[in-house]
């Protein structure tokens, strides 16, 4: 893990977004961009092990919660954009994963290739334990 952080490090060329933000459902999670990392802000070590320990987060209640709210957003969105380029393939694709009890996905090749991320996703908890170190 801490390796494969170090890499993107070094192979990114461009850091566009603030060192943290919140996102995931209900802002339980932030989003930490690499270059924190990269600037020396924190860590490979102490990114990773937040990283990992974000994981024990996650709560069946958290899954049920997320899978009505998620069928939700959905509909709207299949409302409002039917003809929107993915939307099938993405819907089932999410609907397989979430039928597994999995909430993880990949940003797609084409987001990949128009955004280049680079970030590491950790709990509400564990960025509150790193967040004196990234001010």
């Amino acid at each position: 893990m801490v390796d494969n952080i170090v890499r993107e490090c070094q192979s990114a060329t461009s850091f566009e977004a603030e060192y943290s933000e919140p996102c995931g459902w209900r802002g339980d999670f932030v989003r930490i961009n690499l270059k924190a990392v990269a600037e020396g802000k924190i860590s490979a070590e102490a990114l990773a092990d937040a990283f990992m320990a974000s994981t024990v987060e996650v709560t069946e209640a958290h899954l049920t919660a997320w899978r009505a709210e998620w069928a939700a957003i959905e509909s709207v969105v299949a409302e409002l954009y039917p003809t929107l380029e993915g939307l099938k393939e993405d819907s089932e694709a999410i609907a397989a994963l979430l039928a597994e009890g999995k909430y993880v996905m990949h940003h797609s090749r084409k987001y990949n290739k128009l955004y280049a991320p680079h970030y590491r996703i950790v709990s509400r908890k564990e960025y509150e334990k790193l967040k004196t170190i990234l001010k």
